[in-house]
C-alpha cells in the first residue's frame, strides 16, 4: 500500500526487501528499526502506515481518511463478510501455499487478516493498537489445518465485530488510539485496518485462482475503491504457486 501511495502521487522510490536482501535488514536494525515498511528520506523516515506523515516528509498531502464513521464501519463488515466467504472456499491443502514472494503459509495469512480486525476492535476498548509482536508478524498456528477450523475463527471474529458494531459510541471515533506508528484516532486504526484487510482479500482471491477455484461473490478493486479506499494496489505483489 506504501508503494501505491508513493506511485500515484509521482514520488521515485528504491524498493529494498528486507526478505531477499541480507544487507537492507542490516540497515535497517543500525536505525533501531526493526519492522517495515518504512519511508526513508535522508536521515528521517516515517515507520509503518502513516499518509499524513509520509506526505510530511516527502512535500505531499495525503487525504488519510476520506469516509464517514458509518461509512466506515459498513464497509469493513462488507470485507469481512467477503473475507469469511473466501476463506470457506479455500482447500485444505491449500493452506500450507507459500507466494514466491513471501516465506508465509496460506493459513497464516488468513489468520493474520481476521486478527487484524479483532485488534481493530480492541484499538477502541483498549485505546491502544499493538506494535509488531502482536499484528504485523502474526505467528503461524500448525493447529489450523484444516478451512473449517480457521472459518469458525473468522465467524468468531465476525460476532465480535458486529456486537461492537451495533453497541460502538459515534464520538469513539474522534479518540486518540495509542498506535505502533505513534498516536492516532479510531478512524485513522480503522482506515488501516480496512485498506490492510482488503489488501489480504485480493491475495486469498489470487490463490484461489491459482488453484483453480472461482471466488465467490468476490469485490473488484473497483468495488473496494467505490468504498473509499483509493491507496489499494493496482496490483498485488503475488505469484500464487500452482497446484501439482
Amino acid at each position: 500500500m506504501t508503494k501505491a501511495l508513493l506511485s500515484r502521487r509521482g514520488v521515485e522510490f528504491d524498493v529494498r526487501d528486507i526478505e531477499k536482501d541480507p544487507t537492507a535488514f542490516e540497515e535497517l536494525q543500525a536505525m533501531g528499526l526493526m519492522s517495515v515498511p518504512v519511508v526513508v528520506k535522508g536521515d528521517d523516515y516515517v515507520l509503518g502506515w502513516n499518509p499524513t506523515k509520509i506526505g510530511d516528509l516527502l512535500g505531499f498531502e495525503a487525504r488519510e481518511v476520506s469516509t464517514t464513521p458509518e461509512a466506515m464501519l459498513s464497509s469493513m463488515r462488507t470485507v469481512l463478510d467477503a473475507t469469511v466467504r473466501a476463506v470457506a472456499q479455500i482447500p485444505d491443502e491449500m493452506l500450507t501455499w507459500k507466494s514466491p514472494d513471501r516465506d508465509r503459509p496460506l493459513r497464516q495469512l488468513v489468520h493474520h487478516m481476521f486478527r487484524n480486525y479483532e485488534l481493530g476492535v480492541d484499538a477502541d476498548i483498549l485505546g491502544e493498537f499493538p506494535a509488531r509482536t502482536t499484528w504485523r508478524m502474526t505467528r503461524d498456528v500448525p493447529t489450523f489445518d484444516s478451512t473449517r477450523r480457521l472459518v469458525r475463527y473468522g465467524e468468531m471474529v465476525r460476532e465480535k465485530f458486529n456486537a461492537w458494531f451495533n453497541i460502538v459510541d459515534p464520538q469513539a471515533f474522534d479518540a486518540t488510539i495509542d498506535a505502533d506508528v505513534g498516536p492516532r484516532t479510531l478512524m485513522q486504526v480503522l482506515e488501516r485496518t480496512r485498506l490492510h484487510s482488503s489488501f489480504h482479500l485480493r491475495q486469498v482471491y489470487a490463490f484461489l485462482e491459482a488453484g483453480g477455484v472461482k471466488p465467490e461473490a468476490p469485490l473488484s478493486l473497483e468495488d473496494l475503491r467505490e468504498m473509499g479506499m483509493e491507496d489499494l494496489p493496482d496490483d498485488i505483489d503475488i505469484r500464487p504457486p500452482k497446484m501439482d
